[in-house]
């Protein structure tokens, strides 16, 4: 989630910007200190988007548990989701208003921002007088006066020769050293983090260090006196951010930096210290992916159907009937495995809240984005009725494509104070269906390997339930329930990513066996 991501960047920076104040800010190395301000806030960007997957191989006794097409004798009844209305409307989906509200004010920070460009080129256009070379100078009546902008330098016309070449050669420095490129991308970035204190504080560090360092080159030609002071006869307050600025207030720091002896080098070896700083954000944010990866133990060969692809054989479950040619010399035509995969519910449709409050909805997404993953490494092409919190009717969902299956993912759930009669893995199929048969091989298949699972229970048989999605599907469907997160031991196996790895692995096994048998 791009909410949570951001999260992460701004805990970077404060980490960051807390290392510099306490370590760098009082040092005379300007230019150290430049790279590292901006070095860390484009890795403050990275370490959070980077993920590292841990691969565990685990040994596993190789033996599969047959699965027999039996019923348990309960059944279950859904009804489509219907918007009623006023009861719908006050449900708000709070995660899309924080984004919305996000965006809309990441939008007007930067539309303002490009505004502010624009009206200072229009300022500079009404009021300039001369122009020679970088250097424009300007009437008096401009509010705009004595800074540069980008590769422009705007002086004061009515500033004396002396101080004319002095405020030149400051604004000279910036413009050379490209500080406006700066101050652009930290203008940027505190659009995007506009929440966060800590870029403001940051873009102010920035801003700065830009002026200790026209201020140095500055006064190797100047009088330091001369151009303290004129440094104060041009003081004002702060005007644009989008601006390098000659003299604005406060001055205090810039005039006793300029009279400040020059760190020793050895004191350089202070920015090794930034080292562990960066280790530490490293752990913290650097995302961290497990990946079990089971090989069955001796006595049983290893099957290759866990790590290569499968052959399939095209199952033309759209078609009205199939017809093989006598006289061909294949009767099938070996395809890709395609799987249609649907996380149930969605949007407004939240479904059951389990115990610590997540919605099954986002559960269920994040099941089948898992299980997509995992079917890429195996050469097997997943299709996702919905891959975002987005509501889709039960018809919206069911396959319109060719697919070799249908899996319908969801979880359980019961209601408040109630026992949980069953909190483990469960299998549907719908006796309803005229395709039964072929969904029935697929369901005992799949159900055959999640047997193997260890740590949450699973039903031994298949439960018949008169479900649209089981019902109508014109190619093998089935609907997986992935655990009851009523109960607080199955929500907490669920939780771990590792196991929801592990369960996806074992119905892509199943289906993988299912796929190869063709029609």
């Amino acid at each position: 989630m791009i909410l949570i991501y951001l999260l992460k960047v701004s805990a970077c920076t404060l980490m960051f910007f807390a290392a510099y104040q306490l370590l760098l800010a009082r040092l005379t190395f300007f230019n150290l200190n430049r790279i590292y301000l901006l070095l860390m806030l484009v890795l403050s960007f990275v370490i959070p988007a980077v993920t590292i997957e841990n691969h565990h191989e685990v040994a596993v006794a190789s033996h599969e548990v047959p699965s027999k097409i039996a019923y348990s004798n309960d059944g279950v009844v859904e009804h489509d989701f219907v918007d009623e209305g006023s009861a719908a409307n006050n449900s708000l989906n709070w995660d899309q208003v924080l984004m919305y509200g996000y965006c809309s004010i990441l939008a007007f920070l930067v539309f303002r921002m490009l505004f502010v460009m624009v009206r200072i080129q229009i300022q500079l256009r009404k009021h300039a007088i001369d122009r020679s070379g970088a250097v424009i100078l300007v009437d008096e009546k401009s509010t705009i006066k004595n800074f540069s902008f980008l590769n422009q330098i705007i002086i004061d016309s009515s500033l004396q020769y002396e101080e004319k070449n002095l405020v030149i050669k400051h604004e000279s420095v910036h413009v050379e050293q490209l500080h406006a490129v700066d101050k652009l991308l930290v203008n940027l970035v505190a659009a995007i983090l506009w929440f966060n204190p800590i870029i403001y504080f940051w873009r102010n560090a920035i801003d700065h260090n830009h002026e200790f360092l026209a201020d140095r080159e500055t006064a190797k030609v100047a009088d330091k006196k001369v151009y303290a002071s004129l440094l104060l006869n041009l003081a004002m307050p702060t005007q644009n951010l989008a601006m390098n600025s000659f003299s604005k207030l406060p001055l205090k720091n810039r005039i006793m930096m300029m009279y400040k002896e020059p760190n020793a080098k050895p004191q350089k070896l202070v920015y090794l210290a930034i080292i562990p700083v960066l280790m530490i954000c490293c752990m913290a944010f650097i995302n961290q992916k497990e990946i079990i990866i089971e090989r069955k133990s001796a006595g049983n060969q290893p099957s290759a159907d866990a790590v290569a692809k499968p052959n399939v054989y095209a199952m033309n479950y759209l078609n009205s009937n199939i017809k093989v040619n006598p006289n061909a010399k294949a009767a099938f035509k070996e395809v890709k495995p395609v799987l249609v995969v649907d996380a149930g519910h969605g949007g407004k449709d939240g479904a059951v809240s389990a115990l610590d409050g997540q919605k099954e909805k986002d559960l269920n997404l994040r099941a089948v984005k898992i299980l997509q993953e995992e079917a890429e490494k195996r050469g097997i092409k997943v299709i996702l009725t919905r891959s975002t919190d987005q509501f889709l009717s039960l018809r919206d969902r069911l396959p319109k494509q060719e697919a070799t299956a249908f899996i319908s993912i969801h979880h359980n759930a019961t209601l408040a104070n109630a026992a949980v009669p069953f909190g483990g893995v469960e299998v549907y199929v719908s006796k309803l269906n005229s395709n039964i048969k072929t969904a029935e091989d697929l369901g005992a298949g799949i159900l055959s390997k999640l047997k193997q699972l260890k740590g949450m229970e699973v039903r031994d048989s298949l439960k018949n339930a008169n479900l649209l999605l089981l019902r109508e599907s014109k190619i093998p469907a089935i609907l997986i329930e992935l655990g009851n997160i009523s109960d607080g031991k199955t929500l907490q196996y669920i939780n771990q990513e590792k196991n929801i790895r592990r369960i996806s692995n074992l119905i892509l096994d199943g289906f993988v066996a299912f796929s190869k048998r063709g029609c």
